[in-house]
């Protein structure tokens, strides 16, 4: 494999798996302080939407090695952010909604180069073990994005305690409780395709974290000769 590249920040090299990593966590992390500080939820919206660029062009970044990924990957930030001003200048849904279906396709796209990406090395390194994290976490924002479009097409599918189903933020945490099976209970799935979404996401993450150690265990056993010998 070729070396990865890197972000250089001041006299500190910071890996594009680590970099992503971090956008991520701070699009997780900090809406609801947005929403705790800020009175005007516009206000919320759109420094969301800059934290959330910010992990796109990380997004971005990490899957540069790919020229014709990286070509349509560009497409589609580029068409979010235009979708994205269109709908807090105009006020019109449509663009919110279409916004929305591209931000859940580029997840889709990143977290499927992620994967191919960890499925080509054969070296563990703390950039790999990253991308598997951000792979982790990108699996519950796809599920995030599918179970709010299920309540879209389906109003009523989930109990919402807090704010009407518009608000992408319950599924995120719906979503995570989730992938984590830890089953909180306070936004619980009532139909049969939520409920089998549900099940499906639970199975993919024990899946992907039984996997994953295990791949990663058998890269770094085979790299260290343990078992060999050596």
């Amino acid at each position: 494999m070729s070396k990865m590249p890197s972000l250089h920040i001041a006299r500190h090299q910071l890996g594009r798996f680590r970099f992503l990593l971090l956008s991520l966590m701070m699009v997780l992390g900090l809406r609801p302080l947005f929403d705790e500080w800020i009175s005007s939820s516009i206000w919320a919206d759109v420094l969301t939407d800059i934290f959330f660029a910010f992990a796109l062009m990380s997004g971005l970044h990490a899957i540069s090695g790919q020229p014709r990924q990286l070509r349509f990957a560009l497409l589609l930030v580029s068409t979010i952010i235009l979708m994205g001003l269109l709908h807090y200048t105009l006020h019109v849904q449509v663009f919110f909604r279409l916004q929305q279906g591209l931000v859940g396709v580029f997840l889709v796209q990143m977290l499927v180069m992620i994967l191919i990406h960890i499925g080509q090395e054969n070296e563990v390194t703390i950039d790999l073990i990253m991308a598997a994290a951000c792979a982790y976490i990108l699996f519950g924002m796809v599920w995030a994005y599918v179970y709010h479009f299920v309540e879209v097409l389906h109003p009523k599918s989930f109990t919402l305690p807090w704010t009407p189903g518009d608000d992408l933020w319950d599924f995120y945490y719906y979503s995570f409780v989730t992938l984590t099976t830890v089953g909180y209970g306070d936004i619980v799935a009532l139909t049969k395709p939520a409920r089998a979404l549900s099940i499906l996401e639970a199975l993919t993450g024990q899946l992907y974290l039984a996997i994953m150690i295990s791949r990663l265990v058998g890269l770094h056993a085979s790299q260290t000769g343990i078992g060999k010998g050596k």
